[in-house]
């Protein structure tokens, strides 16, 4: 989860509810939520920080789609999923097999969203899902998700995901971005777009 923080106000990345995510959000006003795509380890606050904020989420509709289906975002095979992702096991971390959110508002490609002063442009970045979605904010950093990731893991490698995709649409929308654009990923460090494996090869 990231929170993005401006003017006593705040937006939730991939949101994730917890007594940490609490703490860094209470003093802030949070207005909306946003996720970079469907599966259920970036989805699974959603439903708590809408109960408890009172906020809507803010998806692409093949996100918000496949958000709906906990076969499709993972929550029902979330156990095994993260075993093959990181070796880990999930037992001491709460999930439901069943869980499912949908947007409360649907954002097309290229669409720009002000807030306090800020442009976040949403961009569909099919590869690893199909609902898939980087948010760039000011074009100085962009939130890629587990398109992007910082250990040289293919983005297709998961079920949904898309070679096709990632090479037709997202991989040359990659090389057109400026190097020195600062990634937040799924998971993991930030770093410099250009010092990216795939920006280091023509795939």
């Amino acid at each position: 989860m990231y929170i993005l923080a401006e003017h006593a106000h705040g937006i939730a990345i991939d949101p994730f509810y917890c007594e940490e995510s609490r703490a860094l959000m209470e003093d802030l006003t949070m207005d909306f939520m946003l996720v970079t795509h469907e599966h259920f380890d970036h989805i699974r606050g959603v439903n708590e920080m809408k109960q408890v904020y009172g906020i809507p989420l803010l998806a692409n509709a093949k996100c918000s789609a496949n958000m709906q289906d906990p076969t499709k975002n993972f929550a029902k095979f979330y156990e095994a999923y993260m075993q093959f992702q990181k070796g880990k096991s999930v037992r001491d971390i709460p999930f439901d097999e069943h869980y499912a959110c949908c947007a409360d508002q649907l954002l097309e490609d290229g669409q720009q969203i002000q807030w306090q002063g800020h442009t976040i442009k949403v961009k569909l970045t099919p590869g690893h899902s199909a609902g898939s979605n980087m948010l760039i904010v000011d074009d100085l950093c962009a939130f890629s998700g587990d398109v992007l990731l910082s250990e040289d893991i293919p983005p297709d490698r998961f079920p949904g995901g898309s070679k096709k995709d990632f090479r037709a649409i997202t991989f040359p929308f990659l090389k057109s971005l400026d190097r020195d654009l600062i990634i937040y990923p799924g998971h993991e460090e930030s770093f410099l777009l250009g010092s990216h494996y795939l920006l280091q090869e023509e795939i």
